[in-house]
């Protein structure tokens, strides 16, 4: 890896560019069963600060390869999205259910399903994104849990498949 930072780091210095090092970092995932060494990779005698994860294009990718956390961080996200739409369309009297899910499904499903299909996913993290999908779809057709309304209901309703159908869908079109 040294060599190739030193072949970038020349090119740069041809161009007359500088690598910035307070924006540059290097993170090394091992192959499964060899163990981690913190790499020591230098820029003009200064070495890279060695990082665990960083962001880039929206997915934050990590030196310990867990889906978990980028799930996390991907419900998180669409959550972010749909707390700030709640007093200008969800909460909105004059404004169709209709357009409402439309809008869900537009803005808060597309920011969801970003990086989907890259991750391995587990049944768990099915439950997460059907659970956190039922909650929105929920809440965007008023439906409380005192209501006693099953989740094939409330997809129905808003004439919506589970997520778990999304993902299948979606693989379905791009192959």
């Amino acid at each position: 890896m040294q060599l190739e930072v030193d072949k970038f780091s020349s090119a740069c210095e041809n161009f007359d560019l500088t690598i910035s090092m307070s924006k540059t970092e290097v993170m090394h995932q091992p192959a499964p069963g060899n163990t981690y060494q913190e790499p020591n990779i230098q820029v003009n005698d200064q070495s890279l600060k060695a990082v665990d994860h960083f962001t880039f294009l929206g997915s934050t990718l990590f030196r310990a390869a867990n889906t978990d956390i980028e799930i996390t961080n991907g419900v998180a996200n669409s959550s972010s999205s749909f707390v700030r739409l709640r007093k200008t369309v969800w909460e909105q009297r004059g404004s169709q259910q209709y357009t409402k899910v439309k809008l869900y499904k537009a803005v808060v499903l597309t920011s969801l399903l970003y990086d989907y299909e890259t991750w391995v996913l587990y049944r768990r993290h099915e439950k997460q994104l059907n659970h956190f999908h039922l909650r929105c779809l929920r809440n965007i057709l008023n439906i409380r849990w005192q209501d006693k309304i099953s989740d094939t209901d409330v997809l129905e309703r808003s004439k919506l498949p589970s997520a778990s159908s999304l993902r299948s869908s979606k693989r379905k079109t791009a192959g």
